[in-house]
């Protein structure tokens, strides 16, 4: 019986497999890594225990899914999907501005977003702000570390790796930038869609460059860090007045598609710049144009380095 179904499984397309393992993945990491967060908001709350707990489970799972344990039949497996382990130093240089560039990016579009079209303020499934800052700390820390672990070894790993070699790397960036939006749907719309999209991408471009997971889980938990504050504490205000915004179009009830472009673009028109504080949606705007070209710039680069940094290794 074991047999048929190992047959069976193997016999699906990549495009139904890779998804379920992924997906697999994803939930398991997840239960796990709540454990210390939730229990950190029962049991003495005043000391912030949640971060090392979640940096103990973080290191087990990241040990399990490279390869380490048992069974030994999935050893190899596993430690494909989770590519290499190791990132020179000078593809770390190259990788570091261009993982900055594509935060900032994600970051300007994220605050840009609610402008644009309609999208719900943030929220987290707990209210950690009630607790004391150094508590608030550690659990902000340790969502963002298991967030950033977790859903890179599922999504830009076991995923994508997975439909890389099935389908080609372009393939394989928007359909795991679809699943990455799909794992969050309890949380976000449909309008939600181009953020996780772009993150995706930009953090899988970096990933199948160094051909590690190492760049864009760094890149991804000092994003959500960077992120939570605004989503706990509501600051800073410019930050949470834009996640907050409403389409610049709304008030016009009979605008055309065209018309609601105009007022976006009207709404970012360069001389706006000339009172930052007076319109941040146009700041916003404008660092994302900006920081767009840059991460172009910087992906390049890197592509660069790592080519000869293959090279290397490969003599």
């Amino acid at each position: 019986m074991g047999l048929k179904l190992v047959a069976i499984w193997r016999r699906l397309p990549v495009l139904v497999r890779a998804p379920i393992v992924a997906f697999v993945v994803l939930n398991v990491g997840s239960i796990l890594a709540v454990l210390p967060i939730f229990g950190n908001t029962k049991f003495l709350t005043s000391v912030p225990w949640a971060l090392p707990g979640t940096m103990a489970i973080m290191w087990a799972f990241w040990l399990y899914a490279t390869g380490s344990g048992y069974p030994s039949a999935t050893r190899a497996y596993r430690a494909t999907m989770t590519r290499d382990k190791t990132v020179s130093a000078s593809v770390w240089r190259a990788a570091i501005p261009a993982v900055i560039a594509s935060l900032i990016v994600t970051w300007s579009l994220r605050l840009v977003l609610p402008s644009v079209v309609p999208v719900a303020p943030p929220s987290l499934p707990i209210d950690i702000s009630v607790y004391p800052v150094t508590t608030v700390i550690g659990l902000a820390l340790a969502i963002a570390l298991s967030a950033g672990v977790v859903e890179e070894i599922a999504f830009r790993g076991y995923l994508q790796k997975s439909l890389e070699d099935a389908y080609g790397i372009v393939p394989a960036l928007i359909l795991t930038g679809i699943a990455f939006w799909s794992a969050h749907a309890d949380k976000v719309t449909v309008s939600h869609l181009p953020f996780h999209l772009a993150l995706s991408v930009l953090l899988g471009t970096a990933t199948y460059l160094t051909r590690s997971l190492l760049p864009a889980m760094v890149g991804h938990v000092l994003g959500d860090a960077l992120l939570l504050p605004a989503y706990v504490y509501h600051r800073p205000h410019v930050a949470w007045s834009l996640l907050t915004a409403r389409p610049v179009w709304e008030g016009h009830a009979n605008a055309t598609v065209v018309d609601r472009l105009h007022v976006i673009v009207t709404s970012v028109r360069p001389s706006l710049l000339l009172e930052p504080s007076s319109h941040p949606l146009a700041v916003a705007g404008w660092i994302l144009i900006v920081s767009s070209i840059a991460a172009v710039f910087a992906l390049r680069r890197l592509a660069r380095v790592a080519a000869i940094a293959s090279t290397h290794r490969q003599r």
